[in-house]
């Protein structure tokens, strides 16, 4: 295993990275980056993320300046996911919060849909996953003085291989309150487009919408998974060797992992079943030789980047027997790792950790399994 930082700004909070490799071989990596502060909050606490893109033409040695997609407008938003095409088109899926500032929140006469930072701020603070103990006497408008709103899921499309993103379309997620996801789509063997979403900010249901004519347009949403005391979000899809359809989605309710399969191009949908992973959330890669791999982040001590494999298209995993990727990190504040094959035949994984500095950074690391 060798470990590298993919790209650090000691003035800047990275994280979330999601990698796939474009049809002219370069390596596409976007992530989350926001303004450092002393403390950290992520997307559905703060207006100032933005997702950016670099990318390396040499297989991972060297990667560019990060750029800001689709465009500076796009401010606010959520983790994004990639989505390379057979036919080399790149797909960019995106939620993008609205905000406004706490003053001026205050004033509007229509408050539906507002959220104050008394309540959004309320999740941050018993969240298992930030170091909040120095700002339990703070108050939360101090902090964030910002009011979330809702919010938009967007498609941008690029036909130069991620160089730059040149057309933008809405998706429609009525039922649902919003729809967002940070490990792209999955093409089907006959085309179809199938994008798994959850129900932002309210993070509990997984629904699909679908695309037969490259990402420009897109079918009403399907609900995927939904069960009582469970809070699913970021599904990961994979269509495997037999055609079967296995997504792997996070709970924040039982911090586990659980899988769902569909026999029938994603019609339809077993029920959620819990998998012995603590960690989250996950990346689905198939190997060349039919296993499946199953990357995580694993946020308790040894903090760092785990996976496991399955024999036999997600049937069983083997969990007793989990990959360390990456051990020894210094903190809890790291993962989403998402893995893709290089040409030399070693694995490359993307995540994000904190450096021996403190610095949030972009990692990988190139490993031989």
């Amino acid at each position: 295993m060798k470990h590298q930082i993919v790209h650090r700004d000691e003035f800047a909070y990275c994280a979330h990275p999601h990698i796939v490799v474009a049809r002219n071989g370069d390596w596409l990596v976007v992530f989350n980056r926001a303004p450092r502060r002393p403390y950290v909050l992520h997307p559905p606490e703060q207006p100032l993320y933005q997702n950016v893109l670099i990318r390396s033409s040499d297989s991972g040695l060297n990667w560019s300046a990060p750029q800001v997609i689709p465009n500076y407008d796009f401010w606010g938003t959520e983790c994004a996911g990639l989505t390379v095409l057979r036919n080399g088109r790149v797909l960019l899926n995106q939620w993008r919060f609205d905000w406004y500032p706490l003053s001026l929140a205050r004033k509007l006469s229509d408050q539906t849909g507002l959220t104050y930072p008394d309540v959004f701020m309320r999740g941050w603070m018993e969240s298992p996953e930030h170091e909040t103990s120095a700002y339990r006497a703070v108050p939360p408008h101090e902090i964030a003085p910002w009011v979330r709103g809702g919010g938009r899921t967007y498609v941008h499309i690029s036909d130069d291989h991620g160089q730059s993103f040149q057309s933008s379309l809405e998706i429609a997620t009525a039922p649902f309150s919003g729809g967002y996801g940070m490990r792209g789509a999955v093409e089907l063997t006959d085309g179809t487009i199938l994008l798994p979403l959850s129900d932002i900010p309210h993070y509990r249901q997984i629904f699909t919408v679908s695309s037969g004519d490259g990402g420009r347009s897109w079918s009403e949403p399907a609900l995927a998974a939904k069960v009582s005391r469970r809070e699913f979000e970021e599904p990961t899809i994979i269509q495997t060797a037999s055609g079967r359809l296995l997504m792997i989605l996070r709970d924040n309710a039982t911090r586990r992992l659980h899988q769902i399969v569909s026999y029938d191009s994603g019609a339809s949908w077993n029920a959620p079943v819990m998998l012995d992973i603590e960690g989250y959330p996950a990346h689905l890669l198939a190997l060349d030789d039919g296993r499946l791999l199953l990357t995580y982040g694993w946020r308790t001590p040894e903090f760092g980047v785990r996976a496991v494999l399955s024999p036999d298209e997600g049937g069983t995993w083997h969990t007793t027997a989990p990959i360390h990727i990456r051990d020894g990190l210094p903190s809890k504040n790291l993962g989403y790792p998402a893995t893709i094959k290089a040409a030399d035949g070693l694995l490359f994984t993307v995540y994000y950790g904190e450096d021996d500095e403190g610095v949030t950074c972009i990692m990988a690391t190139r490993w031989l399994l």
